[in-house]
């Protein structure tokens, strides 16, 4: 009988703070945008919860040996 290596994916979110200065809430949101693409080093963490709301679905099946 054949066997597969399948893969199991479930989305979760995550998320992370920019501190940013600006006249408006659309400003804010373009300046942390910029603030976080000139990052190299910025943490993320998994949401709380996050990887509980959705079902799990293949995203890949490949027949191995």
């Amino acid at each position: 009988m054949p066997r597969y290596s399948v893969i199991i994916t479930r989305d979760v979110t995550e998320s992370t703070i920019v501190h940013v200065e600006a006249d408006t809430p659309e400003q804010a949101e373009s300046a942390a945008f910029e603030k976080l693409h000139e990052s190299a080093d910025t943490e993320w963490e998994i949401d709380e919860g996050s990887w509980n709301k959705a079902d799990a679905y293949v995203t890949g099946v490949d027949e191995i040996s």
